[in-house]
């Protein structure tokens, strides 16, 4: 297992597993391509020889802010979206940042798990946020 930097060679992949997810935010190649190496985000992905799962938080102020995690159908379940949560916890921390925020649809049960198994805790939520009704819940993990 490695989690590393995500890599322009890796976009390819991205969008594929993106696509095959349905609750990721499935932007565009050069959206994605866009953050590879920004300053402002953390961009991180699950390698074995392939790219399993990613996620990509953006720098907002004090906080790390979560805008994408997906992992492969048929590597979730499999500990991927937890060792990327750890390791961009590592990195924020030691970047100085007090917190990691996300939002994540109610209708979305395997990641509210994942969240809170993580240590993320709800503190609000947004009524019909989604397209398909469902309310986004806000999450934080206080980083000590």
């Amino acid at each position: 297992m490695s989690v590393r930097p995500a890599r322009l060679a890796d976009l390819d992949s991205i969008r594929a597993i993106s696509a095959a997810c349905s609750f990721s935010a499935r932007w565009s190649r050069a959206q994605y391509g866009q953050e590879i190496g920004s300053r402002n985000s953390h961009f991180l992905v699950w390698d074995e020889g392939e790219v399993r799962g990613f996620i990509l938080a953006l720098k907002v102020g004090p906080e790390a802010q979560v805008v994408d995690l997906a992992v492969r159908p048929r590597d979730q379940g499999r500990g991927v979206g937890r060792a990327l949560i750890q390791r961009l916890a590592t990195e924020a921390r030691e970047g100085g940042f007090s917190r990691i925020t996300l939002e994540v649809s109610a209708a979305n049960d395997p990641a509210l798990r994942l969240y809170r198994r993580a240590g993320f805790e709800v503190v609000g939520r947004r009524g019909k946020f989604y397209n398909d009704g469902s309310d986004a819940i806000l999450m934080d993990l206080i980083l000590a």
